[in-house]
């Protein structure tokens, strides 16, 4: 959640619309339980409650029905995806589906009457946003970059599941499994590996720098991401590029694929394993190339955020 908390206040809305108390911008229409919202036009930011029947939410992404499903809550919607547990799948099975995570199905979306969507800051389209804005329906987006990210969310999904103590007792448990996990690190951190990090689709390859989400984690075991010198620090991601790969010499390669698609691997298999200067690297020749697990790395684990640092922690230091 990156809203500023400043000069925000608290009050009772209207049932129907919420319009901004410092210039009277309309933002959205609809009932709320526990939302914090930033007025686009005036930038002030208020923090809504209001008592009332439990909450209709949509999630648009596997990270969203993670974290809401973990803090107790339970949706109208979901997302067609198969990046879950399969327990939560399984619990999940019986919610209407909105489509995919990045093409959502507006129409079925209004027909479930939500009273807010949760959705990662990502490249959702304008016109969508649109068309969820002239039905009333508000949108919560928020940046799940790192661990730090996580745990707000926990925190605010436990707000709005009326399940405040739930989501506490989740975030104590991932702090503590986290904490154990560092300290473990530290302790075999005189390895110090170098690590490159290349994220795969059947299109492109690109190169994860440290801010992105497993950029947070491999800093927080100790490692070193040999892309953290990137001069496009600000980014998550850049372009790879196979010649400063070569000159980063990197102890260990991670890939991440974006899918499960045959073309990906094809790519992987093509232009990286079979070039020669791949072989080059000293990962390779070491055989330390790792595609590490979809439903872990390829979207945010969620609260299984545990489970991806004991991964990581196993190929860094075994």
């Amino acid at each position: 959640m990156n809203f500023q908390l400043n000069n925000s206040r608290t009050y009772q809305p209207d049932i129907n619309t919420c319009r901004c108390p410092n210039c009277n911008r309309l933002l959205f229409k609809g009932r709320v339980k526990h939302i914090e919202i930033q007025c686009p036009k005036c930038g002030f930011v208020q923090t809504i409650r209001c008592k009332d029947n439990p909450l209709r939410l949509i999630a648009l992404n596997a990270s969203n029905v993670d974290l809401y499903y973990a803090a107790g809550g339970q949706l109208v919607g979901r997302p067609d995806t198969t990046a879950l547990p399969p327990e939560l799948l399984s619990k999940i099975q019986k919610v209407p589906a909105i489509g995919e995570t990045l093409s959502p199905d507006i129409n079925r979306i209004i027909a479930l009457k939500p009273d807010l969507v949760l959705a990662a800051d990502m490249h959702l389209r304008q016109s969508f946003l649109a068309l969820l804005e002239q039905a009333g329906i508000p949108i919560y987006l928020q940046r799940l970059d790192n661990y730090r990210q996580i745990s707000h969310a926990l925190r605010f999904y436990g707000e709005l599941a009326d399940n405040p103590r739930r989501a506490s007792l989740v975030i104590e448990d991932l702090d503590s499994k986290l904490l154990l996990a560092q300290e473990q690190a530290k302790r075999k951190s005189r390895l110090v590996p170098r690590v490159l990090i290349i994220w795969a689709s059947a299109k492109s390859f690109y190169t994860a720098l440290p801010g992105s989400f497993i950029g947070d984690l491999i800093c927080r075991l100790k490692a070193v991401n040999v892309a953290a010198n990137s001069s496009n620090s600000r980014l998550q991601y850049v372009p790879f590029d196979l010649a400063l790969a070569i000159e980063a010499k990197p102890d260990i390669i991670l890939l991440i694929t974006h899918s499960y698609e045959h073309e990906t691997n094809d790519k992987i298999h093509n232009e990286l394993a079979l070039h020669p200067q791949w072989q080059k690297l000293s990962a390779v020749r070491a055989n330390r190339v790792y595609q590490l697990p979809h439903t872990l790395f390829a979207v945010n684990p969620g609260s299984r955020v545990d489970e991806a640092m004991d991964y990581l922690s196993l190929l860094l230091y075994s």
